[in-house]
């Protein structure tokens, strides 16, 4: 009988050990389901990610090489449109040269004269360029010096020598380059 006994608490620990042992199996396969699972999760988040962050860095260079585009092209029109008004204000100093030579020119120095009376009193001297001074002078005005390199016009100063009134071609031009530019480009 104690063989007996002992035989049925042997199966008994046995039992109880294959029981453990299954238990034991069966929570390590759901540990191990629930790591798969987290790693799968994990996984797919990673490349998830990734993929966002690949087309948000991919959409930024598109947008960069979209606005150096723009950008570039914006530089080469207003190259072209600052070439085309630097050629035609050059073109407006040859009319301008053309019309200093012409007998309507004569009747704007004596306009010009009188400005400059206005201006800067009844006694005025003038530098000139040297085919304008018989004409100034047969105005009445006092010419200091035929000298002057410019297109058409001259430069007056009051008699006391304190004030100049600067009316050549190319100042009167700087003076209203924004407005010839202006209505160059049909904006005026």
């Amino acid at each position: 009988m104690t063989e007996v006994v002992a035989e049925t608490l042997l199966e008994e620990v046995e039992e109880k050990r294959r029981k453990t042992v299954q238990m034991l199996e069966s929570e390590y396969s759901e540990k191990k389901a629930e790591v798969a699972k987290r790693t799968e999760e994990q996984k797919a988040y990673i490349l998830q990610s990734s993929k966002k962050e690949a087309e948000g860095a991919a959409q930024r260079e598109r947008i960069k090489i979209g606005g150096a585009a723009k950008l570039q092209a914006k530089k080469m029109m207003f190259d072209a449109t600052e070439k085309m008004l630097e050629t035609n204000i050059s073109g407006l100093k040859q009319v301008l040269a053309s019309y200093a030579g012409s007998e309507d020119y004569n009747k704007m120095l004596s306009r010009m004269v009188s400005y400059s009376t206005k201006r800067l009193g009844p006694k005025i001297s003038v530098r000139c360029r040297p085919a304008d001074a018989p004409t100034l002078k047969r105005l009445g005005v006092e010419v200091s010096s035929s000298d002057l390199g410019s297109v058409g016009g001259f430069k007056a100063t009051s008699a006391d020598g304190t004030l100049e009134l600067d009316l050549t071609f190319e100042e009167l031009l700087r003076v209203r380059e924004d407005t010839a530019r202006a209505l160059i480009l049909g904006k005026g």
